[in-house]
């Protein structure tokens, strides 16, 4: 693993991602968001981790098995 390229700030995913930082920080709080690491007062996100969260995210809208006209 690259600490440089593979780890993100937490200011970094809030930009990634398109929302307020305190948004991340609340999705931390309440253990909704992606795994972290904590280093002193610093929160990183693994890009990994990121993507395997956005994943499970996912959801298939009903009708987008067959659509019906």
């Amino acid at each position: 693993m690259d600490f440089q390229t593979d780890i993100l700030t937490e200011a970094q995913y809030a930009g990634l991602t398109a929302r307020n930082i305190r948004t991340v920080q609340r999705e931390r709080a309440t253990r909704t968001g992606p795994a972290f690491i904590r280093i002193g007062r610093k929160v990183y996100y693994r890009k990994a981790a990121i993507e395997t969260w956005l994943i499970a995210q996912e959801q298939v809208q009903p009708r987008a098995a067959g659509v019906r006209k």
